[in-house]
């Protein structure tokens, strides 16, 4: 199997499995060199590698989902990579919500988040060398016993840093700086659409998921809305869950992960609480929330219920888990079901394979020795048990024949023995 890293094309390998000594130089034979066998896709890390070096990496890959991930340099910073996905975006430049919200934030408001050092593109991805945000996420302390008192200082202190960032509006559906967000809630998520106030054009991308094409009034006037045409749309997170949530000394010292964030409709940050449940940390922040009177209103959030519960009714998503063939991923079975650097070593010379054909040869003879005797045990058995049938049958018959006499016959029976 052959897999490519960067513009190198590296060896993965599948340990040897055979029995005979002309497999043996067979496997050999074909081989990879040490500094062709890749261990790790994402790091370049070979058999030479672990071989030959005592380096110990301080450089290591800290998150990973989909085609993105975030490695960790040291104490200090962070590199964020995210694959160019021109099969879906249809145009390269677009990098999402997320550095434009996060510049935007560090310039104009008090909200902790990460500073960039750098950001760049090359011809497979997108680059943000970062700052390291210091503490660690809500989610890890739910697990070390954060107390309550504690979890709604953090709610109380999210709700202020949200009052703040609701103040940011806009007349148009966007990023700061006028980039589109991409819809993952209201449209289907291959090919993707973003965020409008059109119901016309929001209806276009649905229509073909829609089951019940006799909703499509009351749809397109429950959206519409919603999401209506003048706004206001205010600055919003979208996924304020307890991973995005960095905690140092008990205090919130960093809001990350914007992607999901931009100028949306007033009631989307509430309604994307709602849906974070560990621990009670969204109805936390929703309460601190009502107690600003930061919260939509009423009628806001009846709207939203309705139109909700309306459309995924009648909604479907038709185009499944999409993949592109064309991407570069991670073979992750082939790993999985091939744990290749011990064995290779184990055949660092020809005679080793020998070796382990010989040892194999042994265990399936093994086996098929001990499959044997198992046989044969119940071949032994099943004769005993037949014997045993037979003897139970001739006893029944002689005690079925003794109770057909008469008591005066077996008297006599009995006398004779």
């Amino acid at each position: 199997m052959i897999t490519t890293k960067g513009k190198n094309t590296v060896v993965k390998y599948a340990p040897f499995r055979g029995t005979t000594d002309e497999e043996a130089k067979e496997h050999y034979a074909k081989r990879p060199r040490n500094q062709d066998l890749l261990l790790c896709i994402n790091c370049g890390y070979t058999a030479y590698h672990a071989w030959g070096c005592y380096y110990l990496s301080h450089v290591n890959i800290m998150y990973e989902a989909g085609t993105r991930g975030v490695w960790s340099i040291g104490e200090e910073y962070l590199l964020k990579e995210l694959a160019i996905e021109e099969e879906i975006w249809g145009e390269q430049s677009w990098l999402g919500p997320e550095y434009a919200i996060t510049r935007f934030l560090e310039a104009n408001s008090k909200i902790p988040v990460v500073k960039y050092v750098k950001h760049w593109t090359d011809s497979e991805s997108h680059f943000f060398f970062m700052k390291r945000i210091p503490g660690e996420s809500l989610y890890n302390m739910f697990y070390d016993g954060i107390t309550r008192a504690d979890l709604l200082v953090l709610a109380e202190e999210a709700a202020d840093y949200l009052v703040e960032l609701r103040s940011f509006t806009s007349d148009k559906l966007e990023a700061p700086g006028g980039d589109p967000v991409r819809d993952k809630k209201f449209n289907p998520q291959h090919p993707p659409h973003f965020w409008t106030s059109d119901v016309d054009k929001w209806w276009a991308g649905v229509e073909p998921h829609i089951k019940d094409k006799s909703k499509k009034g009351i749809l397109k006037e429950k959206y519409g809305l919603c999401v209506k045409p003048e706004g206001p749309f205010v600055l919003s997170h979208g996924d304020l869950n307890a991973q995005n949530i960095i905690v140092k000394d008990n205090h919130i010292s960093g809001i990350i992960d914007w992607e999901r964030g931009g100028y949306l409709p007033v009631w989307w940050e509430w309604r994307q609480l709602t849906r974070v449940q560990m621990s009670g940390w969204g109805n936390a922040v929703i309460e601190a929330l009502g107690r600003r009177n930061a919260l939509p209103s009423e009628e806001e959030m009846t709207l939203w219920k309705s139109f909700y519960n309306i459309f995924y009714d009648a909604y479907e998503d038709k185009t499944g888990v999409h993949r592109n063939p064309k991407w570069k991923t991670n073979d992750r079975e082939f790993y999985w079901t091939q744990p290749s650097y011990p064995h290779y070593r184990a055949e660092e010379k020809p005679w080793d394979c020998e070796d382990i054909a010989k040892r194999n040869r042994e265990g399936i003879e093994k086996i098929e020795a001990e499959k044997k005797a198992i046989e044969d045990r119940i071949k032994t058995a099943e004769d005993r048990a037949k014997v045993a049938e037979e003897k139970l049958a001739e006893n029944e018959t002689i005690v079925a024949e003794f109770n057909k006499l008469s008591v005066e016959e077996r008297e006599n029976l009995k006398r004779r023995k």
